[in-house]
């Protein structure tokens, strides 16, 4: 009788073991692949929350010296050049870029909210990523944002616009030479404090109104970059690679949102992973117990067949032969069924968290099976050695 044959009869014959192996097999191959695939979703999703929370440092130009203009005194700073911010934008690891100078503006046929002749005027490179906006202190509640090619445009708070009845497309005089028209109107979290006769505008208006050099930046330039991790990497990077004089400048790092939500992140992903490390490992002893249980059980089936001539290589490849029978009808079987339960928990965690992505792919499953394989084989011949490593008369002697 051939090896297949005894395999078959064997778990055909003992279906409550058989059956409780396959359940076995069952479980923990459904349990391995949804384990794995929540694991590499929740390290996508710590990925795309890094990106979605960002980190960036800042490039200032140190003080240089006292202007004076009349009785006004006011310090200048070593000037930013467009060439030294296009350097630094062009890394693949910075994903946008503010560059941000402040003036005074006297109102011209308008009132600022606070009655001042006066307010402050913030000229950015892009406004959605003005430090205000991305902290959330003021949002755009009508029209759009600075973008880099706009010129002599303007956002305006809700308070200023409505003392002075101005709209969306309505125009701003910020002196003779600054004449703005409003693209948007922002409004300001009540609970923090923020002066609302600030008026966002693009560099051509700053340039114009202070009759500052064009494409010279006096104030603060802040890079994005797409991993937080990589921040400190990005910056020594900078620093290596672009030619500025490192003395009149600085490179500081602001990572507040970042780390308030790493520590959070960092112990998420070693939890889930102790979690599956430890469940896999409690698994695969339970596995190996209840092989040697089978196998060792089969004392005197292993002395007959021995005695009537079947080699000890046979009887093991009979024993894996039984084991991966029922392990492959368990891979038929947990597929549709695991793939059935990722998709609910990927459904779960997108309306727990937002987008993450629980995928199945094809690769992973034969992979997983193929490692499953050869720790049920491992198995088998560890639950087979301590019988195996006998000879033909000890086994006959422990049966008698």
């Amino acid at each position: 009788m051939n090896v297949l044959k005894r395999a078959f009869l064997y778990d055909t014959r003992k279906r409550g073991k058989s059956l409780t192996l396959f359940l076995l097999f069952t479980l923990i191959t459904i349990f391995v692949t949804i384990s794995f695939s929540v694991l590499s979703a929740t390290q996508a999703a710590a990925t795309n929350l890094r990106e979605t929370v960002g980190a960036s440092f800042t490039l200032r130009g140190k003080p240089m010296e006292l202007s004076a203009s009349g009785e006004d005194y006011a310090m200048r700073f070593a000037p930013i050049s467009q060439q030294d911010i296009d350097l630094i934008a062009d890394s693949t690891e910075i994903k946008a870029c503010n560059a941000q100078q402040s003036a005074t503006a006297t109102a011209s046929g308008f009132i600022f909210p606070s009655g001042m002749p006066s307010g402050a005027i913030s000229a950015n490179t892009s406004s959605v990523w003005n430090r205000n906006f991305t902290s959330g202190i003021v949002t755009l509640a009508e029209g759009q944002h600075i973008a880099q090619e706009d010129q002599h445009v303007a956002l305006v708070s809700r308070e200023l616009a409505e003392e002075n009845e101005l709209d969306v497309g309505s125009e701003l005089s910020l002196g003779p030479a600054a004449a703005v028209k409003i693209i948007g109107i922002y409004e300001s979290d009540p609970s923090m404090e923020f002066d609302n006769d600030t008026i966002f505008t693009d560099h051509s208006t700053y340039w114009d109104l202070t009759e500052s050099a064009a494409g010279t930046y006096s104030g603060r330039v802040d890079f994005f970059v797409s991993d937080p991790a990589r921040l400190e990497t990005v910056m020594e990077q900078v620093k290596k690679d672009v030619p500025l004089q490192w003395e009149d400048y600085t490179l500081q790092a602001d990572t507040a949102e970042y780390d308030a939500i790493a520590y959070q992140l960092s112990t998420i992903g070693r939890l889930t992973t102790l979690l599956i490390v430890s469940a896999m490992i409690v698994s695969i002893v339970v596995l190996f117990l209840i092989l040697a249980m089978r196998i060792r059980g089969r004392v005197h089936e292993v002395g007959v067949l021995l005695a009537v001539g079947v080699t000890k290589g046979h009887i093991i490849a009979q024993f894996f032969v039984e084991t991966t029978t029922i392990l492959l009808l368990a891979f038929l079987f947990s597929c549709p069924v695991s793939y059935f339960a990722v998709v609910q928990i990927g459904t779960f965690l997108r309306d727990m968290v937002g987008a993450v992505n629980v995928d199945l792919p094809a690769w992973k499953l034969l992979l997983q099976y193929g490692i499953e394989t050869f720790v049920v084989f491992a198995g088998v011949m560890m639950a087979a050695y301590p019988i195996f490593h006998l000879h033909p008369k000890e086994i006959l002697s422990k049966m008698s």
